[in-house]
């Protein structure tokens, strides 16, 4: 239904205003409507036809795409309207007279007429067009809102949910502790590093802590892969220290750690880096990879790194820059954060 409207929305728009334009200019002259060739009125109509379908493409084209870029201010779009309109359809009415296309009797007169009736037919026109657009880009904001809060009501319901089987993890890792021997010292500090990492995944949730919490928390894991890796890895490990006032929010650079410890491979290195600008982080992290690419699972493939990608777009729109490539062997990770201390 749609698609018939606006197919027939020009060809009402032309049939009218030819009309319009003719019964002016009859009544002008003798008052009989539709006097001389039939030919001419023909080749009128379908000039004032195909004026409409080409006025009806450029302004929807106009509100979709470049009138967001522009940003007009209301009376500007409608007086640019309106010039843009007179220029063209006076060319239109001069070019169509010396084709022989129009037949103008007289020609001053029939000027005058011919925009006095369709200029205001045109702003008419586009002021529907307008309409109907704002209203279906706010039904689709509308549409994307509900979306969005559906989104998080679910999200807060599996985060409730989740939050019962941590709890029970954190009983079971209590009762294991207290059931080690006191000499056992390693044992007794792995648990006591899970639980630190646990505790801290399960209570951070999304508001924002310091870059030195997060970095504190980087290092319980790095130092808890460390225990469980081969002693061939070669690891580099350069954080700050002093970032407590700077504020983000947190489990932004874990999925890349996490990927990193997963598929180190080859020459087992490992390079960790984070660095402070005053107005930016940046974390970079490349490991070596097998010289035979480990088979990977296309179904789970790069889901840690996706949801990060969606974490950053809600969090830091259009202020981060995530990167992956690889190079010599090696796979190279980049986060930057636009971000300040009043963040």
């Amino acid at each position: 239904m749609k698609l018939l409207y606006r197919f027939l929305s020009p060809l009402i728009l032309g049939v009218m205003m030819f009309n319009c334009i003719r019964l002016t200019t009859d009544l002008l002259r003798d008052g009989t409507f539709w006097t001389g060739p039939m030919r001419n009125h023909l080749s009128a109509m379908l000039v004032t036809i195909t004026m409409c379908y080409v006025y009806d493409f450029e302004i929807r084209y106009f509100l979709s795409r470049a009138k967001h870029k522009l940003r007009l201010s209301v009376w500007t779009e409608y007086t640019l309207l309106i010039l843009i309109v007179s220029i063209v359809l006076n060319l239109v009415l001069f070019v169509g007279e010396r084709t022989e296309l129009l037949y103008l009797g007289n020609h001053l007169t029939d000027y005058v007429v011919v925009n006095v009736i369709c200029i205001p037919f045109f702003l008419v026109y586009y002021i529907i067009l307008r309409s109907n657009r704002i209203e279906s880009d706010y039904h689709s904001q509308t549409l994307q809102l509900e979306k969005v809060r559906s989104e998080q009501l679910e999200t807060e319901l599996k985060f409730l949910k989740s939050q019962y089987h941590p709890h029970f993890l954190f009983n079971a890792l209590n009762t294991v502790y207290f059931q080690i021997d006191e000499k056992n010292l390693l044992p007794r500090r792995t648990l006591e590093m899970i639980s630190d990492l646990l505790r801290y995944q399960l209570y951070g949730g999304n508001q924002m802590v310091s870059v030195q919490e997060e970095i504190d928390y980087m290092r319980t894991y790095i130092n808890l892969q460390k225990m469980r890796m081969s002693e061939r890895l070669q690891l580099q490990v350069e954080l700050p220290s002093g970032l407590e006032r700077i504020a983000i929010y947190p489990l932004l650079f874990l999925p890349l750690i996490e990927n990193a410890f997963k598929y180190v491979g080859g020459a087992y290195k490992l390079d960790i880096r984070m660095t402070w600008e005053p107005d930016e982080i940046s974390f970079s992290i490349r490991n070596s990879v097998p010289d035979i690419p480990i088979p990977i699972d296309p179904v789970k493939k790069g889901i840690g790194l996706e949801n990060l990608r969606r974490r950053l777009a809600l969090l830091y729109p259009g202020k981060y820059v995530l990167e992956t490539f690889l190079v010599n062997n090696e796979f190279v990770a980049r986060l930057i954060l636009k971000i300040n201390e009043a963040s």
